[in-house]
């Protein structure tokens, strides 16, 4: 997904909140302080990595947070280094994370804040962040549900007027999304479970609910939006400048507006997992 971190940073401190809450209600077994060895995937424009993750751990620990766009790592590095915090690019979808785990080894802690709802490979991503566990390691897992952007691009993509304009959103958002017929909650939650069972992890809690995201301008949200949405190729500026205007206008029906800016509603999961030991040989 193509998401500027300058737009995105005006955006996400409803998420910074909820990341938080995830954190503080997760029982993690092992206590960070004895956790040498954090990953954050998806870390996006680094400011949750250093301001909360950092110091939530010991003084000698390491924190790798990757991100598949190197815009936004450039942007962590620049605004939110640390000595301790290795930023890095990574596609946790990749089919071969070999040559990241000689470079860094594996790790107790995995958290993923947010990245899982961009990840259109769910088996890969699963697969992946199992690899790159120690034996008994534990991750926290905060993604979104099918929103408000999925739902009205799926719409106007089905629309005569729109599909030959408009790419398919299939490209983007996992593959579990776009069973038919669609999904339910439950569902989703079953298909995750699966894969993380099949990865070779365990999960120890999972909390299905749902939460306000809340915004200071709609303008922001759209900033941020918008550019995601995928062109045909051939399709001339003025018909992309009318599919977006569309496009913003039913996004805009789906927020509410609020004294401090405007609102919508997200279902969010919350997977509390761990690394099944394997039996000795």
């Amino acid at each position: 997904a193509n998401i500027y971190p300058e737009a995105y940073v005006r955006c996400n401190d409803w998420m910074k909140q909820e990341n938080l809450s995830a954190w503080t209600k997760t029982n993690f077994r092992k206590p960070a302080n004895q956790c040498d060895q954090i990953l954050d995937v998806g870390c996006g424009t680094g400011d949750f990595t250093r301001d909360v993750l950092l110091p939530s751990h010991h003084s000698s620990s390491k924190i790798v947070a990757v991100d598949v766009l190197s815009t936004m790592v450039d942007y962590a590095r620049k605004n939110h280094g640390h000595s301790r915090i290795c930023y890095e690019v990574l596609d946790i979808t990749t089919q071969d994370v070999s040559v990241f785990l000689d470079e860094h080894g594996k790790f107790d802690r995995i958290y993923s804040f947010f990245c899982l709802q961009w990840t259109k490979d769910q088996e890969a991503a699963f697969r992946n962040i199992a690899r790159l566990l120690k034996e008994d390691g534990e991750c926290l897992l905060l993604f979104s549900a099918p929103f408000h952007l999925y739902d009205v691009w799926l719409e106007m993509a089905g629309m005569e007027r729109w599909k030959g304009i408009l790419g398919d959103p299939k490209e983007i958002f996992p593959d579990i999304w776009h069973y038919y017929p669609s999904p339910s909650l439950s569902d989703l939650e079953n298909c995750r479970r699966k894969l993380i069972a099949d990865a070779g992890m365990t999960t120890l809690a999972c909390e299905v609910y749902s939460t306000d995201a809340c915004y200071h301008s709609l303008e922001y949200v759209l900033a941020v939006l918008l550019p995601i949405v995928l062109v045909k190729s051939g399709t001339s500026e003025e018909e992309t400048l009318s599919m977006r205007s569309e496009l913003s206008s039913r996004l805009m029906k789906r927020f509410k507006i609020t004294p401090r800016g405007c609102s919508v509603n997200v279902d969010l999961f919350r997977f509390h997992t761990q690394k099944v030991p394997r039996d000795d040989p």
